[in-house]
This record gives structure tokens, sequence and C-alpha cells, in this order.
């Protein structure tokens, strides 16, 4: 199997991360996977806020507990929020976000990193993260991803393609 399918098939989320660093370098890989994600007529609408600063994260996993499963928010030693800037994309913006979220978290596991994709458009915990970070108005906050070193090898489970196909 090529390898974008290997990443793809054997990705899962990691909510249980061991306290070890990460080396710079792959962080830039990660954020760089999230750049060249598509996006509607390229208008790459997207931030990412890298903090490796614990009060910040017991903050994020704080006002993450009321609304969205925020497992691994604390023991990540990275976490990144992909942001969106709805003045530049007003119509596709969640979708740009989301995109820049699925390369990141592929390209984690390509590095032997695991991440956890928390989704928080349009929650308490998006609110919470908006005001703890002052953003402006107009960037939402699309994920929360703590990213680090695997605790836990978790196993996958999709339904059978033919459950989810249909030819017309």
């Amino acid at each position: 199997m090529n390898e974008v399918l290997n990443a793809i098939i054997n990705r899962r989320t990691i909510r249980r991360f061991r306290p070890d660093p990460i080396d710079e370098e792959k962080i830039q890989m990660i954020l760089e996977a999230g750049r060249w994600a598509p996006s509607f007529s390229n208008l790459q609408p997207w931030k990412f806020i890298v903090t490796k600063d614990q009060n910040l994260k017991n903050e994020l996993d704080k006002a993450s507990r009321e609304s969205v499963l925020h497992l691994g928010i604390n023991e990540a030693p990275v976490v990144i929020l992909v942001c969106v800037d709805r003045r530049i994309d007003p119509l596709h913006a969640i979708e740009a976000g989301a995109a820049a979220t699925q390369n990141m978290v592929l390209a984690a596991h390509s590095l032997g990193l695991g991440a956890g994709w928390i989704g928080v458009w349009g929650t308490e915990a998006e609110s919470a993260a908006r005001k703890l970070f002052q953003f402006p108005e107009t960037t939402r906050v699309v994920s929360l991803l703590p990213i680090g070193h695997p605790a836990e090898s978790p196993q996958g489970n999709r339904k059978p393609l033919e459950e989810l196909i249909q030819f017309q």
C-alpha cells in the first residue's frame, strides 16, 4: 500500500501522551503540512497558534471540559489551535480549517507522533479559547490539536465500505 493511504488507514486519535518533548523540526513539518492544505480559491484563511505553555494548556483543558472531549490537552507537550479568519473566506473557512487539521494529524502520524482532533467550532470551548488568546471577532477556532509521543495504541474501527457507498 502506498504511504499516503497507509497513513490515512493507520492514523488514530491519541488522547494519552508521554511527556517527552517534540523536536522543533517535527513541529515545523506538521505546520508546513497544514499550510499546504487545500482551500477555496487558494484563500488560505488559516492561522496556527502553537502553545507549549502549561498554564495555557490547563486553561484550554478546563474550558473544553464542559462542551467537548478534551482528553490529551494537559498531557501533550504541544497544542496547536487551528484558526481561520472569516474576513478572508466567509463561506468556506471551516472546510479550510478542517483540511488543514487533517493534513496536520496525518503529518504527525507519519512522523511517529500522535495527535488528537478536538473540534471546537461553535462550542463553549471555542468561545473560551477565543477569549483566552484574545482573538478578534472574525477569527474562529476550528480545532485543538494536542500532539506528542503516544502513550496508547488504540485500535481502528470502521464500517464496511459497502454500507457507505451507493452507485447510480
